[in-house]
C-alpha cells in the first residue's frame, strides 16, 4: 500500500466521520425547529377566557386549579383565582362562585366558498 492510498483513505474517513457529524446536526436542528413551531401553534391556536364555576363539597383551590387549568402550574393557577375572586387566604366554601381565566382551543373555521 503506498502513501498515496493510505491519503486517499484518510481523505475517506475524514470525509465519511464529517458528513455523519453534518447530518446529526440537521436532524439536531430539524428536531428543535419543529418543537419550537409546535409550540408556537399550540399558543397561536388558544384563547384565554373567563369562566365561572360553583365550589362543590371537598373542592379546594388547588384541585379546581388543576381540573380546570390543567396545562399551568397549580401554583401559579391558585395566585391567579385568589386574585380575580379578591380572596384573601384559600379558603372556600360549597356553593362559592370563583371566576377562572382559562385557557380554550380554538376551533377551526370553514370559509364558504361561492
Amino acid at each position: 500500500m503506498g502513501k498515496a492510498q493510505r491519503t486517499l483513505d484518510a481523505v475517506m474517513t475524514i470525509s465519511a466521520v464529517g458528513l455523519v457529524i453534518m447530518l446529526m446536526l440537521s436532524a439536531a436542528a430539524i428536531a428543535v425547529k419543529v418543537l419550537w413551531v409546535d409550540n408556537t401553534l399550540d399558543k397561536i391556536a388558544t384563547e384565554r377566557i373567563y369562566a365561572e364555576v360553583i365550589v362543590q363539597p371537598g373542592d379546594t383551590l388547588w384541585t379546581i386549579a388543576t381540573s380546570q387549568m390543567p396545562t399551568e402550574d397549580p401554583r401559579d393557577a391558585v395566585a391567579r383565582i385568589r386574585e380575580l375572586n379578591q380572596l384573601q387566604s384559600a379558603q372556600i366554601y360549597p356553593g362559592q362562585v370563583l371566576t377562572l381565566e382559562v385557557t380554550r382551543s380554538l376551533q377551526p373555521q370553514q370559509l364558504v366558498s361561492r
